[in-house]
């Protein structure tokens, strides 16, 4: 654990009244189950809870009550509050401030900055934080604060958004970030609660057609490169509006690449709106992704990273493929 730990944590959140929660832009089920689990816990506490996250919210995370607990106070009126009364900013499993979107001004402009993260790459962009590079997800660092502070609060519905950032960080409990603590917080989380069944059935077989379409777009679109090790693809905005998806929508679909046998790396480039490139790392086998992404600005794990580049798609590819020639040699075939 780094920075000034879950205890300072949970001194500022006892004495806080008024709580403004963040997390990061296309947020997964890591990022939702933490701020969901969050105002659920903060609201039992007695807490005044708002929570914003930025874009679009998927819809197969609703089951959650996305749409009753989230994003619940317009910007203009959240601006207004906070410039008005003691709010305490308090961000959940973004590596770094700039994630926090168009949410960022509002989250620096609390009278307290509190940070809880699992990314190693996250450097404490609050007073207090408390990062665990060796935990699964941000949900499951919640899980030690909210067992720290009273753990007779944790409900079922607390525990759901708990198992699903859990679930959804390790790829229901396959990925190498799987602890043997990670198991055991799961086994917990189901026994307060947790239904993995219909967690599984919600986040994996609840999608929509157009999130589906894309995949298979994206899939079609992929190449392997270097000699097979690396496989490479795409999202543009053409595709996106042929398929009627989300930009949060491209959420598994690393994890479909991935699946390639042979393969140590994926990346794919994706066109944002703003005329920029997020590209999204995922490693295997060991091979350290967060080397690329960090040489970009970006961060992350070392089999899970991510960066964003300002440029059009073709000059995106051009640095990120120089970058990966130092790891792998110049022959890209």
């Amino acid at each position: 654990m780094r920075g000034t730990g879950l205890d300072a944590i949970a001194w500022r959140i006892r004495a806080a009244s008024d709580v403004f929660l963040f997390t990061h832009e296309f947020a997964d089920g890591d990022a939702l189950g933490s701020v969901v689990a969050l105002t659920l816990y903060l609201q039992a506490m007695g807490k005044t809870v708002h929570a914003f996250v930025p874009g679009q919210i998927q819809s197969v995370y609703r089951f959650l009550a996305t749409d009753e607990l989230l994003n619940t106070m317009p910007a203009v009126q959240a601006a207004a509050h906070i410039g008005t009364a003691h709010v305490t900013c308090l961000s959940a499993d973004a590596a770094d401030v700039d994630r926090l979107g168009e949410w960022k001004s509002l989250f620096l402009s609390g009278a307290e900055h509190l940070v809880i993260d699992h990314h190693e790459t996250n450097a404490g962009f609050g007073e207090v934080f408390a990062i665990d590079g060796s935990a699964s997800s941000c949900c499951e660092v919640l899980f030690d604060l909210f067992n720290l502070i009273d753990p007779q609060l944790i409900d079922a519905r607390i525990a759901s958004a708990l198992y699903t950032g859990l679930v959804a960080d390790t790829g229901s409990f396959q990925y190498a970030n799987t602890r043997a603590l990670s198991l055991v917080h799961g086994a917990q989380l189901v026994e307060l609660g947790a239904s993995p069944d219909e967690i599984s059935r919600c986040i994996y077989e609840s999608k929509p057609y157009g999130s589906v379409w894309l995949m298979a777009a994206s899939v079609a679109a992929s190449r392997l490169m270097y000699g097979g090790q690396v496989v490479v693809s795409y999202v543009t905005r053409t595709m996106l509006e042929d398929s009627g998806a989300l930009d949060e929508d491209t959420e598994g679909i690393t994890d479909e690449l991935r699946r390639i046998a042979g393969t140590k790396a994926v990346v794919l480039f994706k066109e944002a709106s703003d005329g920029s490139v997020k590209v999204s790392f995922r490693g295997k086998y060991g091979f350290d992704v967060k080397r690329i992404a960090t040489a970009f600005g970006g961060g992350g794990h070392v089999l899970a990273a991510g960066c964003t580049i300002t440029s059009d798609l073709g000059e995106a590819e051009v640095r990120i493929l120089a970058e990966l020639d130092r790891y792998l040699g110049p022959s890209r075939t």
